[in-house]
């Protein structure tokens, strides 16, 4: 069974996935540290870098159980149409789900680059960390429903437009 390193190197919507996924991480880690960085100004520390790297990881885990496990995506995955699903049918995604994915994001430094790379590492589906495979859940991409509502909207114009065209025509230029 090929790993996903395997596969990353012949798949390049699989690379695309990945890259979509560190960009989300990226947006909702700004989204984290930002703020915390700009109160620990104000505190007088020797251990700030510590506090803000704990703090950090308590809050991005936290922020990820809560928008994941209400509304399967977070901001920076909303921004790049990516979600979060439970993989098994009938089953939706829950806090508890979203709580075991998201344990890696504490200690974000060292755990979180760790369980995407034995995510790859083992077998099963090549978008998932090793947590999303403990979690049962994987990240997809997905069509925002304004979006898919317009592109229905445009289908259904383009085809009552070809309709029309259809019965304006005479009998002589259909053939």
């Amino acid at each position: 069974m090929p790993t996903g390193y395997d596969l990353l190197e012949h798949s390049s919507a699989l690379r695309r996935h990945w890259l979509r996924r560190i960009a989300a991480a990226i947006i909702d880690a700004l989204i984290i540290f930002i703020p915390i960085r700009v109160f620990l100004l104000f505190i007088d520390s020797p251990y700030q870098d510590i506090i803000a790297g704990v703090a950090a990881g308590i809050a991005w885990f936290l922020y990820s159980c809560l928008l994941e496990g209400t509304y399967g995506k977070t901001i920076g995955k909303s921004l790049l149409n990516l979600k979060v699903i439970s993989v098994k049918e009938n089953e939706n995604l829950s806090i508890h789900k979203t709580f075991i994915r998201s344990v890696p994001k504490i200690f974000w430094y060292i755990f979180l680059p760790l369980d995407v790379l034995i995510g790859l590492a083992i077998d099963g589906d090549p978008r998932q960390r090793w947590s999303d495979t403990i979690a049962g859940t994987s990240v997809i991409m997905y069509t925002p429903e304004l979006k898919r509502v317009a592109k229905i909207a445009r289908r259904s114009r383009n085809k009552e437009k070809r309709d029309v065209e259809k019965s304006t025509m005479s009998p002589q230029d259909a053939h």
